[in-house]
Order: structure tokens, then sequence, then C-alpha cells
């Protein structure tokens, strides 16, 4: 399976390191195993996801922050966050739109998830596919994951007044 969601700069995320992705479930997450689990993260300038993987990049090269095989997580009790530490943080500059992308090989179906989300025309495309490599197109469909971030505010800009009020921190 592949899925990519979008977060768009208005929606309020500020510049700086990013080191952890969560989601929030509204159902149980019973113990889920893979043979492969990845994420990357890639700055885009697209304000809506297409069915095309690779034109979601908007010309840009995604980050992988997370590699695992085999992986496995949970189980995890109903309304909560779930998610994942990075191996890699990613540096988010702040401008650009986020696509937030995961794939993975299931050993087991687990059960599975369902997250909560709010309709929004094109922040989020999903291919069904279990395949060894990427599928190249997905489907977007209609809305956007509850999602939220751990992450490191950017550094003080490098002038002497940030510099000055860096020190009275």
């Amino acid at each position: 399976m592949r899925h990519q969601a979008l977060v768009l700069k208005s929606d309020g995320l500020p510049a700086g390191v990013i080191s952890a992705w969560e989601w929030e479930s509204w159902s149980v997450i019973e113990l889920c195993r893979y043979k492969s689990f990845k994420v990357k993260l890639c700055h885009t300038p697209l304000t809506k996801l297409t069915d095309t993987f690779a034109t979601n990049y908007g010309g840009k090269t995604p980050v992988k922050v997370l590699d695992k095989a085999p992986f496995s997580f949970g189980p995890i009790t109903s309304v909560r966050w779930f998610g994942f530490d990075f191996d890699t943080p990613f540096e988010y500059n702040g401008r650009d739109n986020l696509v937030v992308e995961v794939w993975w090989v299931t050993v087991n179906q687990g059960g599975g998830c369902v997250q909560w989300n709010l309709p929004e025309n094109g922040r989020c495309c999903w291919a069904n596919d279990d395949s060894p490599g990427y599928p190249n197109r997905g489907k977007v469909y209609t809305y956007r994951y509850h999602m939220r971030i751990t992450m490191s505010p950017a550094a003080v800009a490098p002038t002497s007044l940030g510099r000055v009020k860096s020190m009275y921190r």
C-alpha cells in the first residue's frame, strides 16, 4: 500500500526539524506486522495532490525518514494518537507545502485502523497495492487525516538583532 497526504503551509506548520509523525485513530489497532514499512517527506509547491505519486513531489526530491523491515506496532486502544519516531529527522523549510508518504507491505492485516479525517479535496492519494515496488498511480480522495508532528523550531536568524534576542531567551 502507498499513501500520500498533503500538508499545506497555511495549516500552520512552522519551519523546523521534524522528528516524528502521528495520526489520530478512532478504532482499535491490533498488532500489525509488516514486511517493509517506509515514510518519506517532501517539500512541494502543489496545493492539491494528483493521482500520480511522482508528480506530487512537484519536482523536489523526497527524503526517506523511516525505513524498517520487518516492522511491527500495536496494539493501540481506540481514540489515541499513534505514530513513529524518524530514523532521520527532516528539515522543513516553512515555505513550501509538505507531502508525507507512507508505504508498507503487510505480513498480517492486524485488523487495521481508521483515522479521524475531515472532508477536503485533493489532500490524500492512495494505492492499494502490496507489490514489492512502488505503484506509480493512486486515487485522490476528498479528505485529510488528523495528523500531528514532533519538531524543533528553526533557529533564530543569524542577524545581529537575532543574536541579541537569542541571548535573552
